[in-house]
């Protein structure tokens, strides 16, 4: 059985000797490590949390600045594509102007052309039927 006696009560003091130097020497610097740690985990989980919501916000700009520069791109192609068929059309216009007014002067030479060989047709056929009158008659007329 269990003696009681002065050694338990000297082992029960050196017992409570070495938790109290334990305590001091290992206990308190563990848990004061312990609790650096966990408060240097808390903050980069902080610092992850705000790095990825200040990611997230960067890509949100990224997007609407693609957005608006694709609206941006659309936009200038299809004033630039409009202006392309207005200078075509102005083109077209002014060539058929040109075209039309070509024609309209060759129209005008080929009438003065045709005016002029009638006029020296008309003088050529009076001057052959004056001598084929003359040499049928056998006299001028």
């Amino acid at each position: 059985m269990i003696d009681i006696n002065a050694t338990l009560f000297i082992q029960l003091a050196n017992f409570l000797v070495l938790l109290v130097v334990l305590h001091f020497i290992l206990f308190k610097p563990i848990r004061q490590i312990m609790r650096e740690r966990e408060q240097q985990i808390s903050g980069a989980l902080r610092d992850a949390k705000e790095a990825q919501k200040r990611l997230q916000d960067l890509l949100e700009q990224y997007t609407a600045s693609l957005a608006d520069a694709k609206q941006n791109a659309t936009t200038t192609y299809n004033m630039l594509f409009q202006q392309g068929l207005d200078a075509q059309r102005d083109m077209i216009t002014g060539e058929r102007t040109a075209a039309t007014s070509l024609l309209d002067k060759a129209r005008a030479e080929i009438a003065i052309a045709s005016n002029e060989a009638r006029v020296d047709l008309k003088k050529e056929a009076e001057k052959l039927s004056q001598e084929i009158t003359t040499k049928l008659l056998g006299r001028a007329v």
